[in-house]
């Protein structure tokens, strides 16, 4: 695509993109001491305000440990170029999975946990929709209980809460073009804004249902309505 026909939302990334690292999110959590010092771990957490949220998670845990990597697309190394050291590359859009990319994220995977870090994901993949008046994550991917199982690592359950984006769930219904550009719009009002983090104790591989559907459907509704 020629630098005259870029997409509005490739615009807005090169535009908006530096504002993005200096959000200074005021982050209050609770049940942290939960999170493991030392030893592999995979952290699982809903999505519901869009790239701010690894930000928020971020910063909360890296109190604790800094050996933290987390699973994202190519649109947040775009928006937050200091994470790049911190991001393992994964392709949530089915359709556009290559072998290739596939490889890359499953070897980058082995080598954080068995170096015994930190790895942070979000299943849903993308920002939380309203359904029936609820916010909730769509489906999750069922990757971070397989990693979990495959690795022999507890998974730390974190619930995220923090501020509406009102005009994206608004144009979500009406544009997807629309949509996606108060996306951004949406993430530069989270400056200074306030996020609740809850963290649960650790599930260990052991607790999680033999099969991987309900186990990952099961993790996904204790976060989203249990964990307070």
């Amino acid at each position: 695509m020629s630098a005259n026909n870029k997409h509005i939302v490739d615009i807005l990334i090169e535009e908006r993109a530096p504002k993005l690292a200096a959000l200074h999110l005021q982050n209050t959590i609770k049940g942290f001491e939960n999170l493991p010092r030392g030893g592999r771990l995979i952290v699982v957490a809903n999505h519901p305000t869009g790239i701010a949220d690894g930000i928020a998670l971020f910063d909360a845990i890296r109190e604790i440990r800094e050996d933290i990597l987390f699973y994202a697309n190519a649109d947040a190394l775009r928006c937050c170029g200091r994470f790049a050291e911190t991001i393992i590359p994964v392709e949530w859009v089915i359709e556009k999975r290559t072998r290739e990319k596939t490889r890359i994220t499953l070897h980058e995977t082995k080598l954080a946990l068995e170096s015994e870090k930190t790895l942070a994901i979000f299943p849903a993949g993308r920002l939380a929709r309203v359904e029936k008046g609820i916010l909730t994550d769509p489906e999750w991917s069922q990757s971070a209980v397989s990693i979990a199982k495959k690795y022999d690592a507890p998974i730390l359950p974190v619930r995220i809460s923090g501020p509406n984006a009102f005009w994206f769930h608004l144009f979500d219904k009406i544009s997807k073009e629309l949509r996606d550009i108060t996306l951004f719009h949406e993430l530069l009002n989270k400056k200074g804004k306030e996020y609740q983090l809850i963290a649960g104790p650790p599930i260990y591989p052991s607790e999680l249902d033999a099969d991987n559907r309900a186990a990952t459907l099961m993790l996904k509704n204790y976060i989203e309505t249990q964990l307070s």
